[in-house]
């Protein structure tokens, strides 16, 4: 029976199984999961899967992101996918309201 040698068996997306790695569509990619998870990025609004651009919206938890609307372009040639649009920071305000203890509840 042949051996084969690590690193030797590609699959047809030019991924070394035997070293850990398959294929992710989401990010267009070879990853090993345990180290990449395969979804869309949290902090990303639009997406652009290499050919169109689509919003992603919330799913569920096991998934994270999920692609909501997107355009539907025939594309000749598909590029990387990436994150077009990412989620503004959240920034918190770090003073406290003003409460005036000279306005009373109106009465």
């Amino acid at each position: 029976m042949p051996t084969i040698a690590p690193g030797s068996d590609w699959d047809i997306n030019r991924c070394i199984i035997s070293a850990g790695y398959s294929w992710c569509e989401v990010l267009g990619k070879c990853v090993r999961l345990w180290e990449t998870a395969c979804q869309y990025p949290t902090n990303c609004l639009t997406w652009n899967d290499g050919c169109n651009m689509c919003q992603l919206v919330e799913g569920d938890a096991e998934h994270g992101m999920a692609l909501g609307a997107c355009t539907e372009m025939y594309c000749f040639a598909q590029q990387m996918p990436y994150c077009a649009v990412q989620a503004p920071e959240m920034v918190i305000d770090p003073m406290p309201p003003v409460i005036n203890p000279f306005l009373g509840s109106g009465h």
